[in-house]
């Protein structure tokens, strides 16, 4: 647990980092790791915090191009 971030912060941080495959094991992951985990409630939150699992579940299985051909 750090001590500088809140038990949300903390959660966008896994949530975006593909750590964890959906909302319940984000919020396992939090209650392992010492953080309160009745910050974590209410439909818009995890909902946020589900589009952006997502999001960076999506990302991994779709690395950016690399090569000569590649955007910069």
């Amino acid at each position: 647990m750090d001590k500088n971030k809140t038990t949300l912060e903390h959660a966008f941080e896994l949530a975006r980092s593909g750590q964890c495959n959906c909302v319940p094991d984000l919020i396992k992951r939090l209650n392992q790791e010492g953080y309160h985990i009745h910050h974590i409630q209410g439909p818009l939150l995890k909902k946020q915090l589900a589009l952006l699992i997502k999001e960076a579940k999506s990302d991994a299985s779709h690395p950016a191009p690399t090569g000569p051909f590649a955007e910069n």
